[in-house]
């Protein structure tokens, strides 16, 4: 079979023809695709309802699906690079010095744990004659140094092999997270949420009033212990460990 010079034109103006389409229906899909990416995130940001803001801390609050807590979000500008304010959040023993009620804290030993997933101990101090609560948490770490940005997410670990210490609630149901984004050279936006079913007697309460609470003196606590000399040294130590593998 001959193909004649008009046939063959045809078909290579045909496939031309397919090629500018399936492009063309290519770049519509990534259009929808960022449009309702977009819409997501503005009605998420929608859900969250302006509570305060003091001492440089706002505080953002919303309904959690499915539970009778609430959220809450606070942020701040620490003026600190974020690979200090990351290293403070890697020293655990330093959280009895900064994270709000907090007694003790500690990893749990654990065959998974890593320098990026671990366990996580949690004792609370709850107001008289309430018994404190202790959590574990199970918790992941982004950090990519490059780009600026560290997070850190945790939820409540029911099946820990850690005891209940005597006179204390165990918390099973709780979500916290961290989010640390480099602004310049010197300034971090840190953002921390969280929820948290504080169970027991008056457990609504504790829940909601001390989380909030929780939230925004931990910032506060945060934003100071960062100009603390060692988390300098230790935040280069975090920059020249995480830098390397981006």
């Amino acid at each position: 079979m001959t193909i004649t010079s008009g046939h063959s034109s045809q078909m290579t103006e045909d496939r031309r023809q397919m090629s500018n389409m399936i492009k063309t229906l290519n770049l519509l899909i990534f259009i929808g695709t960022l449009l309702i990416t977009d819409e997501l995130t503005s009605a998420a940001e929608r859900d969250w309802v302006f509570e305060e803001e003091s001492q440089r801390v706002t505080i953002h609050s919303r309904k959690v699906v499915g539970h009778a807590e609430f959220e809450f979000r606070g942020s701040l500008i620490i003026n600190q690079p974020v690979e200090v304010v990351g290293a403070v959040l890697a020293d655990i023993p330093s959280f009895t010095r900064w994270f709000y009620k907090c007694t003790i804290a500690k990893k749990v030993p654990d065959r998974i744990s890593s320098d990026l997933e671990w366990l996580l101990y949690f004792v609370i101090e709850t107001p008289w004659p309430l018994w404190n609560r202790d959590v574990v948490y199970a918790v992941s770490t982004k950090i990519d140094i490059r780009s600026g940005k560290i997070t850190v997410h945790g939820k409540a670990h029911q099946d820990s092999g850690v005891p209940i210490r005597k006179g204390h609630v165990r918390i099973t149901d709780s979500e916290l997270q961290w989010v640390l984004e480099r602004l310049d050279s010197n300034r971090t936006k840190v953002t921390f949420s969280e929820w948290i079913n504080a169970g027991g007697n008056l457990g609504g309460y504790l829940s909601n009033a001390g989380c909030r609470k929780t939230v925004f003196q931990s910032l506060v606590n945060l934003g100071n212990i960062a100009s603390d000399p060692q988390y300098a040294v230790l935040g280069e130590k975090l920059k020249q460990k995480y830098g390397k593998r981006n």
